[in-house]
């Protein structure tokens, strides 16, 4: 069962919920429709899957709505970070799907932990249109190792093995939806759907 996780923004109505206006199949995808820092999101107790929620492949289909918003620039500020996905547990959150859009509205990848003390990021190399679009996360707890790919395409800049500032644990639950550290401009939509864990490579077939 799904159930919000509370953000650290203000509650209301612009947290995520199921919408039947987009979807990647069947009728409906989770939708993050906000201006909000902070908001609250979705989540799912991994408990049931037992040792895989700690090793595991993850899979999500993303779709971001066009024009999507560039940063909101401000005297200290040129960016807009947002999260997607995260796996969360005693140890702390780790974002598993994370980018950092810029000015020019390209964004890149990278991992991260709320203390930003790990780790590293991706080249600004990717753009967001209006398709939808496949992001994929390895996680292995016990060797503190981390891979990502982007419609079916590693990006090797951001994985590592052995990193012990990563902060992995024992996860208990994934979290879908966005939010932000910066707030954007206007209103910047986003849709999730086919969220999918295996302890094999799920795919974006």
């Amino acid at each position: 069962m799904w159930t919000k996780f509370a953000g650290y923004g203000t509650a209301g109505a612009t947290d995520v919920a199921l919408a039947s206006d987009a979807a990647h199949s069947g009728k409906m995808s989770l939708k993050s429709d906000s201006i909000n820092r902070g908001q609250q999101r979705a989540q799912r107790s991994l408990t049931s899957i037992g040792a895989t929620a700690y090793n595991h492949w993850g899979r999500i289909f993303y779709k971001v709505q066009q024009p999507s918003p560039p940063p909101q620039k401000t005297a200290t500020n040129t960016v807009i970070h947002i999260t997607w996905t995260s796996l969360v547990g005693p140890s702390g959150e780790n974002r598993v799907v994370d980018i950092v859009e810029n000015m020019a509205g390209s964004h890149q990848w990278l991992f991260n932990i709320p203390s930003d003390g790990c780790c590293t990021s991706s080249a600004y190399n990717w753009k967001f249109d209006d398709a939808w679009h496949c992001a994929e996360w390895y996680v292995d707890v016990s060797a503190k190792s981390y891979r990502f790919f982007t419609d079916s395409v590693e990006v090797p800049s951001i994985g590592f093995t052995g990193k012990a500032d990563s902060e992995m644990g024992d996860y208990t639950a994934v979290i879908v939806g966005s939010t932000f550290y910066q707030k954007p401009p206007s209103a910047f939509v986003i849709w999730f759907d086919d969220l999918a864990i295996d302890d094999a490579q799920v795919g974006c077939k």
